[in-house]
């Protein structure tokens, strides 16, 4: 199969060993997972602790490190890292997955069937079974998330952002995923999860890599439930 480049967006928070760690797994498990992984992965970190920005480049080569401006914004990183790249496929990702063999080339399988879909996710062993979903069980077409959305890890041609424009900012952490998978829903884009394509999501940074990062209430409010009402305000009269 002819496969073609990717970037791969990474966020990250390496304020400590245990977070660096996270990223480290992150990317060795990616560049093990493909044979060809240093040809067509471009390995795009977006990176909030500033004395890391070098230290990934330097440790992996083929890694472009990048400062995440301030304040914390999951899409406004998103969006930053994306920008940085010009494969002809995009990935947006956490820094806590784990990577499995050939899981970029099962999506593309699908995407080679399945023409008509640009976006993509791989499923997770830990998360989807939850749901009634497992791994190797078929194609999954919709926009649930947790579901057939894999917040964590989306796939996706490029020229989906010809379509949808950039990600909304004003989304910071949660309704992050929601409002991507609202945005697919109103444009009439098909999502699909692949079972035979698999990405762990260790779901470990909950309180780990925001703790130093917020510094207030109000702070928390802003990335938590502070987004409920823009969510409702933007798609109330559409779904």
């Amino acid at each position: 199969m002819n496969r073609p480049k990717i970037d791969i967006v990474i966020v990250s928070y390496a304020y400590n060993e245990e977070c660096q760690n996270l990223t480290r797994n992150c990317i060795k498990s990616l560049y093990l997972s493909e044979p060809d992984a240093k040809e067509i992965f471009n390995v795009i970190l977006v990176e909030s602790e500033e004395s890391m920005v070098d230290v990934w480049s330097q440790d992996y080569p083929g890694v472009n490190s990048y400062l995440a401006p301030k304040p914390y914004g999951y899409h406004k990183f998103l969006n930053l890292g994306r920008k940085k790249g010009d494969a002809e496929w995009v990935a947006l990702c956490n820094n806590d997955l784990e990577f499995t063999e050939g899981w970029y080339t099962e999506i593309l399988k699908e995407y080679q069937n399945n023409p008509g879909v640009l976006s993509f996710s791989p499923i997770c062993p830990r998360t989807q079974p939850l749901y009634g979903i497992n791994p190797n069980s078929g194609k999954y077409l919709g926009y649930d998330i947790r579901k057939q959305i894999s917040g964590w890890c989306l796939v996706h041609r490029r020229d989906l952002y010809l379509e949808i424009g950039d990600l909304d900012e004003r989304f910071y952490h949660w309704f992050c995923d929601n409002d991507f998978a609202m945005t697919l829903k109103d444009k009439g884009i098909l999502h699909m999860l692949v079972t035979s394509s698999i990405v762990i999501h260790h779901d470990r940074n909950i309180g780990k890599t925001t703790e130093k990062v917020v510094k207030s209430n109000e702070e928390m409010w802003r990335l938590t439930s502070g987004s409920q009402p823009i969510f409702v305000e933007k798609w109330k009269d559409k779904f």
